[in-house]
């Protein structure tokens, strides 16, 4: 009996052996492409496969998909593509591949409202995981069917997240356009182009966008709209509108406060507030500026959405 013990456990021991040197003769890695995404789209991951040593390597590593998905701490879904077969590879081959997960495929992980956090991870392989934000789609969203005093709008950021809410009881036509530019996208992909601590931070700018050719700060969305001046105070985390020298030249960008500006008031329209994310704004209100100004910001601060949170009337 005690003969048999050992030997099981001396086939055992081997196994497990031989599994630690096959997991050691690759490593995965995986990341997502944009940190956020619309739940009506899709989702780009990388995939990454490095050799440590001659081995043999699944056929789906190289041309399928074997991805869990989890949300809330659950799996909420699974997207397998295998393929047959290994393939040979050499030590030092390092393949990279483009995944393109249609979240149409995970309905769990569409958010009704908002945005929902979703991780990737590949299946069977430790530590190979991605984790990005799923949107839900504003496409059919109608701003006229909106409590604007109660609608939000998150602002996702590199430094984390800033939630608006916004008054159009002092300022219905900036409210709204905001709204609409929230809604279509056009905020997304922009950049935090002008910060001074202690006054503001600006953003909004079509022009800070990849592959523009404009100067930043000097886009519009191709319209301006009228002051709408009003007695709310420039103080620390409040929404306002960045215009040209003349009144009546907003179209799209703003600022948010970072400290009292009250030479401000009355000079620019006030239209909102952070009712969340201080922390975010405290953070890219303290990187490193430079330029004329010395209010360029030496490294990107990505917008990279502007997700309306709608309440209906």
């Amino acid at each position: 009996m005690r003969t048999t013990i050992l030997t099981i456990l001396a086939a055992l021991a081997t196994a497990l052996g031989l599994a630690a040197q096959n997991d050691a003769a690759f490593r995965i890695g995986l990341k997502a492409v944009k940190p956020i995404v619309s739940s009506g789209g899709s989702a780009s991951l990388q995939l990454t496969v490095e050799i440590q040593r001659d081995c043999e390597i699944d056929q789906t590593l190289l041309t399928g998909m074997s991805l869990d998905a989890y949300s809330g701490g659950g799996l909420i879904g699974k997207i397998d593509e295998s393929k047959d077969g290994t393939v040979a590879l050499a030590a030092g081959t390092k393949v990279e591949r483009m995944l393109d997960v249609d979240l149409a495929k995970l309905p769990a992980s569409a958010p009704d409202d908002g945005i929902k956090s979703v991780t990737f991870k590949w299946a069977g392989a430790e530590g190979a995981e991605a984790e990005l934000r799923v949107r839900a789609s504003q496409e059919n969203l109608d701003i006229a069917t909106l409590d604007l005093a109660k609608t939000k709008v998150r602002l996702v950021t590199n430094h984390g997240d800033m939630t608006l809410t916004f008054r159009p009881d002092k300022a219905p036509n900036h409210v709204k356009n905001f709204l609409k530019l929230a809604k279509t996208g056009f905020y997304d992909g922009t950049q935090f182009h002008r910060i001074i601590r202690g006054f503001m931070i600006q953003g909004g700018c079509p022009n800070t966008k990849e592959g523009a050719t404009g100067r930043p700060g000097t886009g519009n969305p191709g319209y301006t709209i009228d002051a709408e001046f009003n007695d709310i105070k420039h103080v620390r985390g409040v929404l306002s509108a960045a215009r040209l020298t003349a009144p009546n030249t907003h179209g799209c960008q703003f600022f948010i406060v970072h400290g009292t500006a009250s030479h401000l008031d009355n000079q620019y329209t006030a239209f909102g507030k952070l009712e969340s994310g201080f922390e975010a704004l405290d953070s890219i209100a303290n990187v490193r500026t430079g330029g004329r100004q010395r209010s360029d910001p030496m490294t990107p601060v990505h917008l990279y959405a502007a997700v309306v949170l709608p309440v209906l009337n």
